[in-house]
C-alpha cells in the first residue's frame, strides 16, 4: 500500500529504529527438485535429475515483512556494497569460537570465497588478522569473560595514552561469549560471583569504548544441540537449558543494554539445530545469516568519517583503443563544425550532382527564414549585425564573409541583394503557389452549405450562407506578426 501511494524508490540506509527487526527472520527451505530448478540444472549444468530433495535440501535466510512506514527494508549486502561501506575502516571481533565463525562469515561476505572452511590442521585458539583491500578485519581469541575484559582494557589504555594504532582505530567491535564461562567457571557460587563481577567491569569498559566512538555489538551464544555434544563435561554443564540461564545472566548484568546492537544467535540457529554436528557449531552458511544481520546493522552503527570515500581510479583504455581511429573521429567532428554540416562533410558530395547548392547554403536558408518569421535577431546566424529595419530581413545576409561575401561583391551588393540559387527557386515556387491560390474561385462543403470565394478585383473574401451574404474584413498583416511573436515569447 505504501509503495502504491508513494512509489518504490532507492533503498536508503536503514534508520536506527530498525534494530528491533534486524533479528526477526526465518530460514526458508529451497526444494531443488521442483520443475524450475530441474530445468535450470539441465540448461546450465547438464544434469537430468536430483538425488536430494525436501528436508535434505538447502535453506535461505530471509527477514520477515515489516510495515512500510518503518522504512526497514532489509536486504542481502553483497561484497561490492560492503567494501564500499567499509572502505578504509577496521572491524574487530573479540570472543570464542562462535564469534570466530561469525568472523569467517564476514570474510566470505567481503568476497573471500571459501574462507573458514573445515580445516583440522589450522590453528583454533589464536588471533587472526586479514586485509580485504583497504579494510582491516581482525579477530582476538577471548573465550572467557576475563579474556574479553582484558581485550577491552587494552583498547581503552591505548586510547588514554593516545598510542598509535598499527591497524587503525576500530570502527566496529563485535564481542561474544558465555559458553566457556558456563563450561569451565560456573560450577560453584564463588565462580558465579566472580563471573558477575567480571561482567560488571566489562560493561564499564564497553561503555568507555563506545564513548570514544567505537560502537560495540554483542553476539548472544547460538542454540546448543544437546544430543550432539561430544563430551561428558559438555553434556553436564553446557546444555541448551544451561546456556539459556547464562544468556539471562549476561542480560541481567547489563551487557546487552550497554552495547549499541545485539545479534540474537538463537534467532538464526534454533531452526537449524539438528545440523549442529558437535552440539555447538554449525555449517558455514548458518553463520552467513549472522554476518548479513551485522551488515545491515552497519547502516546505523558505523560512525561517519570524512576519509572513507573511495579513491578515484580513472578508467584505463581497453584493448580496442586506437589513437589513429580517435584522431579520425576528431577530424570528422572538426569538418562538421567548420562546414556547418551535420553529416561530417559527406553532404558536400551531393553538390556534385546538384550544382549551385552547398550544404552551408541550406543551413543559412533554413535558419534565416525561421528567424524572420519569429522576429528574432539575426546576429547569431549572420555573424554580424543585421539590417537596422526592425527585425525584418530585407536583402539577404548582411556582412557576409568568405566565399559568400565574394559573390555579394561580384553581384554589386555591399551586403544586401544577395540570394542563392536555392533561394530564387524557393521564392519562385512560393509565388506560383500564391497565384494558384488566388485564382481558386471557391470550395464548398455539403454538410454546412458554406462556400468561400475570393474577388480578384478587391482581393477580399466573401462568405455566403443560407441566411445571407456579408463581407469579411481581412486581417491586417501586423496582427499576424504580433500573434506569432506572442507565441514565441518575443515581440
Amino acid at each position: 500500500h505504501g509503495m502504491a501511494e508513494a512509489g518504490a524508490g532507492k533503498i536508503q540506509p536503514l534508520p536506527e529504529h530498525c534494530s528491533v527487526f534486524a533479528n526477526d527472520g526465518q530460514w526458508i527451505p529451497i526444494n531443488g527438485c521442483n520443475e524450475g530448478m530441474r530445468a535450470e540444472a539441465y540448461r546450465n549444468y547438464d544434469t537430468v535429475g536430483f538425488a536430494t530433495c525436501g528436508s535434505s535440501g538447502s535453506y535461505a535466510w530471509g527477514w520477515n515483512i515489516t510495515d512500510p512506514s518503518t522504512y526497514c527494508r532489509f536486504a542481502r549486502r553483497d561484497s561490492r556494497q560492503l567494501k564500499k561501506a567499509l572502505n578504509k575502516r577496521r572491524l574487530l571481533f573479540i570472543g570464542d569460537s562462535m564469534t570466530r565463525n561469525t568472523y569467517h562469515a564476514m570474510m566470505r561476505a567481503l568476497g573471500v570465497e571459501g574462507y573458514g572452511g573445515y580445516d583440522a590442521t589450522g590453528p583454533k585458539h589464536a588471533d587472526i588478522s586479514n586485509e580485504v583491500g583497504s579494510i582491516n578485519v581482525d579477530f582476538v581469541w577471548a573465550p572467557l569473560a576475563s579474556d574479553q575484559l582484558a581485550a577491552f582494557q587494552n583498547l581503552n589504555r591505548k586510547v588514554a595514552r593516545d598510542d598509535e594504532w598499527k591497524r587503525g582505530f576500530p570502527d566496529l567491535i563485535l564481542v561474544g561469549g558465555g559458553a566457556w564461562d558456563r563450561l569451565h567457571q560456573y560450577a560453584t557460587e564463588e565462580d558465579q560471583d566472580s563471573l558477575k563481577e567480571t561482567l560488571r567491569e566489562l560493561k564499564i569498559q564497553i561503555v568507555s569504548m563506545e564513548e570514544e566512538g567505537a560502537p560495540v555489538t554483542w553476539l548472544i551464544p547460538t542454540t546448543i544441540n544437546d544430543r550432539a555434544l561430544n563430551t561428558e563435561e559438555k553434556r553436564d554443564h553446557m546444555t541448551e537449558l544451561d546456556m539459556e540461564d547464562m544468556r539471562d545472566v549476561y542480560a541481567d548484568m547489563g551487557l546487552l543494554s550497554a552495547c549499541s546492537f545485539v545479534i540474537d544467535g538463537p534467532s538464526f540457529t534454533k531452526s537449524r539445530k539438528k545440523e549442529s554436528y558437535d552440539g555447538v557449531h554449525y555449517p558455514p552458511q548458518v553463520y552467513d545469516a549472522g554476518a548479513q544481520i551485522l551488515a545491515n546493522a552497519m547502516d546505523w552503527l558505523l560512525p561517519e568519517r570524512d576519509d572513507t570515500a573511495e579513491d578515484f581510479v580513472p578508467l584505463q583504455p581497453g584493448r580496442m583503443a586506437n589513437p589513429y581511429l580517435g584522431l579520425m573521429v576528431l577530424c570528422f567532428v572538426f569538418v562538421g563544425l567548420m562546414f556547418f554540416d551535420g553529416f561530417m562533410g559527406v553532404s558536400y558530395l551531393a553538390s556534385i550532382c546538384v550544382s549551385g547548392i552547398m550544404p552551408n547554403d541550406l543551413f543559412e536558408e533554413a535558419f534565416t527564414n525561421l528567424h524572420n518569421k519569429a522576429n528574432l535577431p539575426l546576429e547569431g546566424i549572420l555573424g554580424e549585425e543585421h539590417s537596422t529595419k526592425g527585425s525584418k530581413f530585407s536583402g539577404g545576409r548582411v556582412g557576409r564573409s568568405g566565399r559568400a561575401g565574394i559573390r555579394d561583391r561580384e553581384d554589386g551588393g555591399g551586403g544586401g541583394g544577395w540570394k542563392s540559387k536555392y533561394s530564387d527557386k524557393h521564392q519562385g515556387r512560393r509565388s506560383r503557389g500564391a497565384d494558384r491560390k488566388a485564382k481558386s474561385s471557391s470550395y464548398e462543403r455539403e454538410d454546412t452549405a458554406i462556400s468561400v470565394s475570393k474577388e480578384e478585383e478587391e482581393d477580399k473574401p466573401v462568405v455566403r450562407s443560407r441566411h445571407g451574404r456579408r463581407r469579411a474584413q481581412p486581417r491586417p498583416r501586423d496582427s499576424v506578426d504580433d500573434e506569432i511573436a506572442a507565441l514565441l515569447g518575443r515581440k
